[in-house]
């Protein structure tokens, strides 16, 4: 198996350590390839995103390090670029020369004093926005969540969606919807049918079983079998914020993928993207 993370979080945008540090545990884990991906700086204020005053020393820090482990592991420079509909998107950073792209969906809206609504803070600010910016209207929201991924998916095409179904972050014990519900389900898989129909790659996302928010992976068990069905590519993905955690629940995620009748996931070599076997 080619453990591949291409999700990483360093000291430069909400990650901690130096990302010198996540390569040398890549390495000592065996690792195929990384990526580091932190978040992109933003036109607003955000308490996770990285500054723009600190990208150029991001981005001049990667390329050394892929220069110095030349030939101990592949590693690969991005961003998780955050897309706002009409506002934000990927195309102001093709000048950096990426080696890949994520897209993620993290902002629903303002507030009326101009805060934006960060919808993964914490419980209590999505209940927030959930009462104010959708009338507390949880099909509303979860609709436009999803809506907002596709039109990213089908307008945009990165190379790989971040946490496909992050709306259920604080959804523990279907604290504001029941994701078996039919209304959910399809809403969820009218997205994956467009998705489908693009270049885009799904992340097997292990974050929300490692910090304790759920019991399963983003995406949810019986998305990733409809992502079968329709034969949505996936790869595998810790979303590290630390260097110890660099393969977090990687190999539990493929085992599940087995489990669903996957014999493969996407990685990214000098080829580009392609597929390699899980076993």
């Amino acid at each position: 198996m080619k453990w591949t993370n291409y999700h990483s979080h360093t000291k430069f945008s909400d990650g901690k350590g130096e990302p010198e540090l996540y390569i040398q545990s890549a390495i000592e884990k065996g690792m195929y390839a990384y990526g580091f991906s932190c978040h992109s700086p933003l036109p607003f204020e955000s308490g996770w995103n990285m500054k723009f005053e600190n990208l150029r020393n991001y981005l001049l820090e990667i390329k050394r390090l892929k220069e110095k482990y030349l030939g101990s592991i592949k590693l690969y420079l991005s961003l998780e670029l955050d897309y706002v509909k009409d506002w934000i998107g990927l195309d102001q950073y093709k000048k950096y020369n990426l080696d890949y792209t994520i897209g993620a969906v993290h902002f629903l809206g303002f507030f009326e004093n101009g805060h934006v609504w960060d919808f993964d803070r914490s419980a209590k600010w999505f209940k927030k926005g959930l009462e104010e910016l959708f009338d507390n209207d949880i099909k509303k929201l979860v609709a436009f969540y999803f809506q907002q991924v596709t039109d990213m998916a089908e307008t945009l095409r990165p190379d790989l969606i971040a946490h496909f179904d992050l709306i259920k972050k604080y959804n523990a014990n279907q604290a504001f919807f029941d994701q078996s519900d039919d209304w959910y389900k399809e809403i969820v898989f009218e997205a994956l049918e467009k998705i489908s129909k693009t270049s885009s790659i799904l992340e097997v996302n292990t974050r929300g079983v490692l910090k304790k928010l759920d019991n399963e992976f983003y995406p949810a068990n019986f998305i990733l079998g409809r992502c079968k069905e329709l034969n949505i590519p996936l790869c595998l993905s810790a979303d590290t914020h630390n260097p110890n955690d660099v393969m977090a629940y990687l190999p539990e995620a493929r085992t599940l993928l087995q489990k669903i009748g996957y014999k493969e996931v996407y990685i990214l070599d000098e080829k580009g993207w392609g597929p390699t076997p899980i076993f």
